[in-house]
């Protein structure tokens, strides 16, 4: 116990010094403060540390030479990117216990000294990232020889509740022997962390620093409007020409659709003849467009296109552009099928497609089931399908990147087996597939059972068409 401390008292039954924050009547906050007045340095070991701590001790640690702060994590950090993002995890909390000590302290009086003791090298960190490090001890290395070091070893870290609320257990060891073994301990592990002074700093000086009148106006403004965002379904209500037009059936299935796709990275819209499927695809093109500011590239069949798509674009959406002569300066693009075939500027503005398209609609999907020729484009005249073209302008996106996997099936399935097959290979009967939720793509297509709008994200695509062809 501290020397010269009337509250330190034995508990009975023996000469053990427990500090429980509770039955004891000590607490660890108290324990180290007393500390402050006897000790040159501590050194500290703790699952987890929080800049409270300190400010607790505010006033009192100014008067140690020096305080090292050994921290670690919960989980082995063996690799380097790991120990980055559980690093950045760390911060995150350090941030967090920052944000609440603004409730009783909102100027954060005392982090200017801990900024200063971090940069001047008074105080330093490191973390453990080796194996899981969880250890709490608090050794206490005294100014003079006649008291000699001391430690506290046991359940409490280096936080304000685990120094003031929590019930913890923690032993004084008072033995010379026995806390020397401690500080060969520390000593070791210490040696084997990593230092991480910058990343503390980096953090608490954003909470410090001064802030110009600009910064303040502008952050007032955006903590105003926050609250006044339309939400998507805010935006459908009020904003949406398209969405007034649909029935209560189209709404329900939108909605179901953008849920689904989102949670999952794909959906299914399983409907009949006449039922609406091009209105609701109309809606998908004015919320990605408008709302979400994605680009839309739209293929179809070429009688659809001129027939279905463009009246209806020019009637419903004219505000979009994106058909006819309106193609300047918009965010959508309609294409026929059979424009993969065509040559003069077409390569390069299906090129501009895999570097900047968002989002990609294929009307009437069915024309893409025989896969056709596979040829090579490097050839003098190109014999690909179809098919290949479309697969080659998906497989050679330049956005496109691995994520999570997902598995989508039609309903009703496809009758037969050969019409089972080719369009598994994309994505369409099952099979497991990467899904990527920022590019989102819409296949409409046409067979025997029905008609099907299915929802895909854009990279999700590339991987349907790539994805296992076994039935």
């Amino acid at each position: 116990m501290p020397l010269g401390s009337e509250q330190a008292k034995p508990q009975s039954g023996g000469d053990l010094f427990i500090v429980d924050n509770s039955l004891s009547g000590w607490t660890g906050l108290e324990y180290l403060r007393q500390w402050t007045d006897l000790a040159k340095s501590f050194d500290i070991a703790t699952g987890f540390f929080e800049i409270g701590a300190l400010l607790a001790l505010d006033g009192r640690w100014q008067q140690l030479d020096k305080m090292r702060i050994l921290m670690g994590d919960q989980v082995s950090l063996k690799t380097k990117a790991a120990f980055a993002d559980a690093l950045q995890s760390r911060m995150g909390r350090l941030d967090l216990s920052l944000e609440g000590e603004k409730d009783p302290n909102p100027f954060l009086n005392g982090v200017d000294a801990v900024v200063e003791a971090i940069r001047s090298g008074k105080i330093e960190c490191r973390v453990y990232r080796k194996k899981k490090f969880h250890a709490k001890a608090y050794i206490t290395h005294a100014k003079f020889d006649v008291i000699g070091a001391q430690a506290l070893v046991g359940s409490s870290n280096f936080t304000r509740p685990g120094l003031t609320q929590n019930i913890e257990l923690n032993i004084q060891i008072q033995s010379g022997q026995e806390v020397a073994q401690l500080q060969n301990w520390f000593e070791a592990h210490w040696v084997a962390a990593e230092p991480v002074e910058e990343e503390v700093l980096r953090v608490v000086t954003r909470h410090t620093r001064p802030y110009t009148p600009f910064e303040v106006y502008a952050k007032a403004l955006h903590e105003y409007f926050r609250g006044h965002e339309l939400t998507a379904g805010e935006w459908d209500e009020n904003r949406s020409r398209m969405f007034p037009a649909l029935d209560r059936y189209q709404q329900e299935g939108y909605w179901s659709l953008m849920k689904i796709a989102r949670r999952y990275g794909g959906a299914f819209l399983c409907d009949g003849v006449g039922l609406g499927k091009t209105f609701v695809g109309l809606m998908l093109i004015e919320r990605l467009v408008l709302h979400e500011n994605k680009r839309v590239v739209v293929f179809a069949p070429k009688a659809a296109k001129e027939g279905v798509w463009e009246p209806h674009l020019r009637q419903w959406l004219p505000h979009l552009g994106g058909f006819g002569g309106s193609g300047d300066f918009s965010d959508l693009v309609l294409f026929s099928h059979t424009d993969l075939h065509r040559k003069g500027d077409f390569p390069a503005r299906f090129q501009r497609i895999t570097e900047l398209a968002d989002a990609v609609i294929v009307d009437e999907a069915h024309h893409f089931r025989n896969r056709g020729s596979r040829g090579d484009p490097d050839e003098e005249e190109d014999r690909r399908s179809r098919y290949w073209r479309l697969y080659d302008l998906l497989d050679h996106a330049d956005r496109l990147t691995s994520s999570k996997r997902s598995s989508l099936a039609p309903h009703p399935p496809p009758t037969h087996r050969a019409d089972r097959k080719p369009l598994r290979s994309r994505g369409i009967g099952g099979g497991g597939l990467p899904a990527y939720p920022d590019f989102l793509a819409i296949c409409v297509y046409t067979a025997p059972w029905g008609l099907i709008s299915s929802i895909f994200t854009f990279r999700t695509l590339l991987g349907v068409l790539l994805a296992s062809e076994k039935v």
